[in-house]
């Protein structure tokens, strides 16, 4: 499997890593839904290490708060899902891996229908110097949970890039 989807997804990537090297900066990522995956594409760019700090998967509200010092008294009662937990987990991923730009995503790929949740969504953040600079609601029309999974990664990325090049005027 492709893990990296897309050939928009790599360019998304791609803008991504240039606009990290040309600024010295360096971004980490904080995961709850896609369980990693946006860490794994990130470490596949060339020259990740010059920028990709790393990132941290909390997948449930107990390590939100323990990894992320997520205090939201709601989280359990949500989940783990808001818009309010993706922008604290993108700036308490910066500051855990002291990066400029952060990433976050919490959600669910797969329904629970015994917690009544039949829609699946996530909430991604991009955040620039503990700004957040956007944060979206997710949607993705896939059953299976990987392919879920993987759409709400390269949806995340996709969006970051696209808010480098239309609000710090990158080419």
């Amino acid at each position: 499997m492709n893990i990296i989807g897309e050939e928009k997804t790599q360019d998304a990537l791609n803008i991504i890593r240039d606009y990290c090297l040309d600024h010295s900066f360096r971004i980490s990522v904080a995961e709850s839904v896609t369980a990693g995956m946006m860490q794994l594409m990130l470490s596949t760019c060339e020259n990740a290490g010059m920028f990709f700090c790393g990132g941290i998967t909390t997948y449930n509200c107990i390590q939100k708060r323990k990894q992320l010092y997520i205090l939201d008294d709601n989280c359990i009662g949500l989940d783990g899902v808001s818009r309010q937990i993706a922008e604290n987990m993108a700036r308490q991923v910066s500051r855990k891996f002291s990066s400029d730009l952060s990433l976050s995503i919490t959600g669910f790929a797969a329904p629970i229908p015994e917690k009544g949740i039949t829609e699946l969504f996530a909430y991604g953040c991009f955040c620039l110097n503990s700004e957040i600079v956007l944060t979206e609601k997710l949607t993705t029309s896939k059953s299976n949970q990987l392919e879920a999974q993987q759409e709400y990664a390269s949806s995340l990325v996709q969006l970051c890039a696209d808010s480098i090049l239309s609000k710090f005027g990158v080419k």
